[in-house]
């Protein structure tokens, strides 16, 4: 299997660890692989865990390790973890300052890590993600996804913590992995990328970079593949049947208290995690109202003094933070809940 050898550099400051997780993926390993070899800033270390691999992934790794430029281990885990707990895994076996994730089919574009990194020198800056074009089974590029229109830094707090960017796109802080116990992460956030989002934007600063610096493949055997995207229409038909927010309700005060336990022990993001802490629970209070909206359906003035509340309270005012719930949600619940109209379309 021929090598490609080219001269490149190491980090000299920020020390980047790429934490990968397989399954079966030996189709387009090794294409993966060589993208992360060409890269003008070389990692600190290859992190590979493989969760049961029945086809030539182990091998391919292991090839591939013999002759990299850098250090990588390949570690089989013992029992099947699944995708998210798999990554977790990789992360948590990472010993650089930064830990990218990655996925075991795409492409990354020769810049990523070094363009990425830069972004790091801002200190309260936890997270870079960057845009990516879509590798269609035909080998073309498709549409960007994520597409970030400009680069930005996005303020403690200004992000939705529960609108997260996939990991394949995700560079963080090894800080993140002991802020808060992975062992008892909420529904809601349970996915590698869902988690470590969560956690970033509740302490620090993310920053969102306008460069497509990955090509995502998308093939029938995506763990997740990129959403379609959806008219005001489709999405409207999409919620329709939920009107139970009190499980949201209580996964979001789960987060809460996770945020403002987390405090007492992070005296140096105390401040921002008690903060998102008290958003979190606030929306919690807006969701638990939200369900008494669609379950008294035999009381119009009762739906609608609810809703009254909400609207007073500023739970329906435009927010990207994630802290309201916004005017889509105010649509859905005057015309769906308020009237009844719900109730012919369930």
């Amino acid at each position: 299997m021929e090598r490609i050898e080219l001269a490149r550099t190491v980090a000299p400051n920020m020390q980047i660890s790429v934490a990968m997780a397989t399954y079966n993926g030996a189709r387009h390993l090794l294409e993966q692989l060589d993208s992360i070899a060409r890269q003008t800033l070389l990692p600190l270390e290859l992190v590979i865990t493989d969760d049961g691999s029945t086809d030539a992934t182990l091998q391919i790794a292991e090839e591939f390790a013999r002759t990299a430029l850098f250090p990588v281990k390949v570690i089989r885990n013992e029992s099947r973890l699944g995708y998210a707990n798999n990554f977790i895994k990789a992360a948590s076996l990472c010993a650089g300052d930064l830990i990218a994730f990655c996925d075991q089919d795409d492409i990354w574009m020769e810049q990523k890590l070094s363009v990425c990194s830069s972004f790091f020198t801002d200190p309260d800056v936890l997270m870079a993600t960057h845009s990516a074009y879509l590798l269609l089974p035909n080998g073309e590029r498709g549409h960007r996804h994520p597409d970030f229109a400009k680069t930005r830094i996005l303020k403690t707090g200004s992000a939705d913590p529960f609108k997260f960017t996939y990991g394949f796109a995700q560079i963080f802080r090894g800080v993140l992995l002991d802020i808060a116990s992975y062992d008892c992460r909420p529904a809601r956030v349970q996915a590698h990328d869902q988690w470590f989002w969560f956690l970033a934007c509740s302490a620090g600063k993310i920053a969102l970079i306008e460069d497509a610096l990955v090509l995502y493949r998308q093939h029938a055997s995506n763990a997740f593949g990129a959403p379609r995207r959806l008219t005001f229409a489709q999405r409207l038909r999409r919620t329709t049947g939920i009107i139970d927010y009190d499980h949201t309700a209580d996964s979001e005060l789960q987060c809460s208290h996770i945020l403002a336990d987390t405090a007492g022990r992070f005296p140096e993001f105390a401040g921002d995690l008690k903060e998102s802490a008290a958003k979190l629970e606030f929306r919690s209070k807006l969701h638990r109202l939200r369900t008494k909206i669609y379950r008294n359906s035999n009381h119009f003035l009762l739906r609608a003094g609810i809703f009254t509340h909400i609207l007073f309270a500023g739970g329906y005012f435009p927010d990207s933070s994630g802290t309201r719930l916004g005017p889509y949600h105010a649509m859905k619940d005057l015309f769906l809940g308020v009237t009844g109209i719900y109730r012919m379309l369930t």
